[in-house]
């Protein structure tokens, strides 16, 4: 293997050109189904505010990101139009990396940014330019997760190309794609499978994620650890926030970075801060609009401490929310029956429901 062949086996053939990818077909099955559940929740752990989509298709699965986080894709031809129209809510670049167009965002918006680059690298007559991109943007950006076919499991161990796909140029195994990543300075915290699709569920796919530069060691190890485990995870698993998987990625970079400074100038570090409560778990997911979750987590901490009136509060602002009014109303006189002095947290909400009525604001 070597640089000149993208570090694939010795004898393979890539296709000499392949067709633009119009990403409009749909077989009922969703492609790369973790991919994007991934970065999304890795977005949540390192406290950021935007997704941006390195060739982004047609959006399907970037779109639904939205409103939680600020969209950016980038393509161009009829996907990017089709974006443009259907998404008006993104921010749309047009970026044809087999040109080496030029991207520049603003420092502001990688620093509170994660990026995907789903099924694209092997549709490329030179990978180059996009490595050199997503380098680019890890010097601020938290995190990137590349993904791609795995040519061995797709195809056979004995395929020497080119790809059945006419749209692909080139196919990687796991091992020659991890050799191509850090060759470019894009060395893997995580390089290993994911689901293809979520028809037949099988591994298929290889999957990396690349740290941003700022990361240090520790951190990419945790990052590394998280995206195996949350991988395994069931998706029941995957939304307790008490499992060791959902640590908070951002908190545990903090801490490392207290503990060194702490190191470097001769003090004693303080204690970690304890984790979230439950109930601290679910107002923060009310807050964030995440209701199936919080209803989860209130739930069995009211399971725990069914007389914590500050638990039944929160459900019954949950409920409000949700415009279930019989049930909120009710959960709202449970709380007060517990503790009387909750009546002007109820009255408060019901006050800042209203304004925001007024105000249009959902």
């Amino acid at each position: 293997m070597t640089a000149g062949s993208f570090f694939i086996k010795p004898g393979y053939r890539a296709r000499t050109k392949p067709e633009y990818y119009a990403d409009v077909s749909d077989d009922g099955a969703v492609w790369q189904p973790d991919v994007y559940p991934l970065a999304a929740t890795l977005a949540r752990q390192y406290e950021c505010k935007y997704i941006i989509d390195i060739g982004c298709g047609r959006a399907r699965k970037l779109a639904p990101l939205y409103p939680e986080f600020q969209i950016i894709g980038l393509d161009f031809g009829s996907n990017l139009l089709h974006c443009r129209q259907e998404y008006p809510f993104g921010n749309w670049i047009e970026v044809d990396l087999e040109a080496g167009s030029k991207v520049e965002l603003p420092v502001e918006i990688l620093q509170s940014a994660v990026i995907i680059n789903s099924d694209v690298i092997e549709h490329l007559v030179d990978p180059t330019r996009l490595m050199d991109l997503i380098r680019s943007f890890l010097i601020h950006a938290k995190v990137a997760l590349l993904s791609t076919p795995e040519r061995d499991l797709e195809r056979g161990f004995n395929d020497l190309g080119p790809p059945a796909n006419p749209s692909h140029m080139r196919e990687w195994n796991l091992s020659e794609l991890e050799t191509l990543l850090t060759s470019a300075g894009l060395r893997p915290a995580f390089c290993g499978l994911t689901m293809s699709n979520d028809r037949d569920r099988l591994l298929k796919t290889s999957l990396a994620v690349i740290p941003g530069i700022h990361l240090n060691s520790g951190s990419v190890r945790d990052l590394a650890s998280f995206c195996e485990q949350w991988l395994k995870a069931t998706p029941e698993q995957r939304s307790g926030a008490q499992d060791p998987y959902m640590s908070d990625l951002a908190q545990l970079e903090r801490e490392v970075n207290m503990m060194n400074l702490a190191a470097k100038n001769n003090v004693v570090a303080p204690p970690p801060p304890p984790p979230p409560t439950l109930l601290e778990i679910g107002i923060q997911r009310i807050n964030s609009a995440q209701y199936e979750g919080a209803f989860e987590a209130l739930t069995e901490a009211l399971a725990k401490e069914p007389e914590n009136a500050a638990i039944v509060f929160q459900m019954g602002r949950l409920a409000a929310i949700c415009n279930m009014n019989e049930d909120a109303r009710e959960l709202f006189y449970q709380a007060s029956l517990r503790d009387a002095e909750l009546t002007k947290s109820i009255v408060d909400f019901y006050i800042e429901q209203l304004a925001k009525a007024r105000a249009g604001i959902d």
